[in-house]
């Protein structure tokens, strides 16, 4: 599970907890949960707290990084 991996689910999900994008992307929670924690810090990701579970969406900064990993990805691999 890449940074990028996680931004793009994000961008095609709304609302996600840490649990269910854990299950979409095969990885343990702990795992996933240190990735989102390191995403909300970089200011890409925000977390909401919903009924007792935090949820988690990109934000305008997260996109902007979307598509600039996207586009050089694309250009590395050609």
């Amino acid at each position: 599970m890449t940074k990028l991996d996680v931004l793009n689910r994000l961008a095609t999900a709304r609302d996600l907890t840490a649990g269910a994008l854990a299950r979409h992307e095969r990885t343990s929670l702990e795992a996933n949960s240190m990735m989102l924690i390191r995403l909300v810090r970089q200011g890409l990701v925000e977390r909401e707290l919903d009924a007792g579970l935090f949820i988690y969406n990109l934000t305008p900064k997260g996109h902007a990084r979307r598509v600039f990993l996207n586009t050089r990805t694309s250009e590395i691999t050609g």
